[in-house]
């Protein structure tokens, strides 16, 4: 129910900052950024994403960053 509120903040132009270990909540934004010792070290945009689509981009991303970069398949 919040993430619908933030959703109709949003849609009226006002911007959202959340901050959350949830990679269902996060694929709900239209921009997502890991931070790591206060810095962003990487972003995904959401462009024409889905959120199932933007959860999977988030997903991969966790994945590599826990295996040292590599990507399994």
């Amino acid at each position: 129910e919040l993430l619908r509120v933030f959703s109709d903040i949003s849609a009226g132009g006002q911007t959202i900052l959340m901050v959350t270990h949830s990679v269902r909540a996060a694929s709900r934004a239209g921009r997502v950024l890991f931070i790591k010792d206060g810095e962003v070290f990487h972003e995904i945009y959401r462009g024409e994403s889905s959120d199932e689509q933007l959860y999977q981009k988030i997903s991969d991303t966790l994945t590599m960053l826990a295996t040292g970069g590599e990507h399994h398949a």
